[in-house]
């Protein structure tokens, strides 16, 4: 049996440590070709910037992913064996939920596929109540082992990188801003 101050302290490391080292890696460098693979490392070829919002103690965290030239707001929640990401777009009054979804049916597919289940939806900030957004949501249910289970959490980590990636690179082969910062493609 667990005690809950491991299982807090596990969820700490997870969203404060692991998932911000993590996600460095939606953006690398790719090497030079060569006869033979060279021993460069993820963390040297790893160029994506992370921002973390993160209360010790809370199941939820906030990250804002730079990568591709946009920056991306994503949101964790880690509740012992649920997992959830939401990814947070911009909308201005041309931006549709249906037309977004729409337009990444690939990026749906493939996380589904790995295990993930997708919903969309309009939302405001409560802070920021001027500013609409659309939020896709991608929850999963996680092995009950999850905190203790190292193999676990590495597929887990390593996919929320994968689908991360792919996000950005198909709003950007549409021409989606994912902050507030770019202007339309």
């Amino acid at each position: 049996m667990h005690s809950m101050d491991d299982a807090q302290q596990r969820t700490d490391v997870f969203l404060a440590e692991d998932m911000p080292e993590a996600l460095r890696a939606v953006e690398v460098k790719p090497p030079p070709y060569a006869e033979r693979a060279e021993a460069n490392a993820i963390a040297e070829m790893a160029s994506a910037k992370v921002l973390l919002r993160y209360v010790h103690g809370a199941c939820d965290a906030q990250y804002r992913v730079t990568a591709f030239d946009d920056t991306l707001t994503l949101y964790t929640q880690l509740n012992a064996y649920r997992f959830v990401v939401v990814y947070r777009i911009p909308a201005g009054t041309d931006l549709e939920v249906a037309a977004l979804e729409a337009r990444f049916a690939r990026w749906q597919t493939g996380a589904s596929l790995a295990g993930w289940k997708i919903g969309w939806r309009d939302t405001i900030d409560p802070f920021e109540k001027t500013q609409r957004y659309i939020e896709v949501y991608a929850y999963a249910m996680l092995p009950e082992d999850f905190l203790w289970n190292e193999l676990h959490q590495l597929y887990w980590r390593n996919d929320v990188v994968q689908m991360t990636r792919a996000f950005m690179i198909e709003a950007q082969r549409f021409g989606v801003p994912l902050s507030l910062s770019q202007p339309p493609k």
